[in-house]
């Protein structure tokens, strides 16, 4: 069974499943041509890709990297998945690190930065809005 990993980095050949293919009947005749695209660039990852996502750079400044779900990956390198292949494609995987900040108020939250996943931490004020300074100071600690 082929290794069906994307470093970052790596240069590939991407085959991807047309996300609009099985709509093609809905558009007027020649909007969408094919079932798949084929992208070639550079692997990237950014640490607010979803662990099924990874970018891949295009050479256009004002375009600089599409983002790609690897379960819509059907080549890379011309060699292509199986239908029978259990193992879905994986993407990198990095663990996150993990701080105890202390909050204004002394109560401590848990942070977690990096990784393959958003970075989260387990105050309110991230719950309601996103973002906090606990994961700001986390993000000074861990660069």
């Amino acid at each position: 069974m082929a290794d069906f990993t994307l470093n970052e980095g790596q240069q590939a050949k991407l085959k991807v499943k047309n996300i609009m293919w099985p709509y093609r009947d809905r558009y007027a005749p020649g909007v969408i041509k094919n079932e798949f695209n084929y992208y070639e660039g550079m692997v990237l990852y950014k640490k607010w890709f979803r662990p099924n996502e990874v970018g891949l750079t295009t050479g256009d400044p004002n375009f600089e990297f599409r983002v790609i779900q690897t379960e819509r990956i059907v080549a890379i390198d011309g060699l292509e998945r199986s239908k029978s292949q259990e193992q879905p494609l994986s993407a990198r995987h990095i663990s996150p690190k993990t701080f105890t900040i202390k909050g204004s108020t002394g109560s401590l939250y848990e942070v977690q930065v990096g990784g393959s996943q958003r970075s989260r931490c387990s105050c309110k004020g991230f719950e309601f809005r996103g973002n906090c300074r606990h994961l700001a100071e986390a993000e000074l600690q861990a660069a």
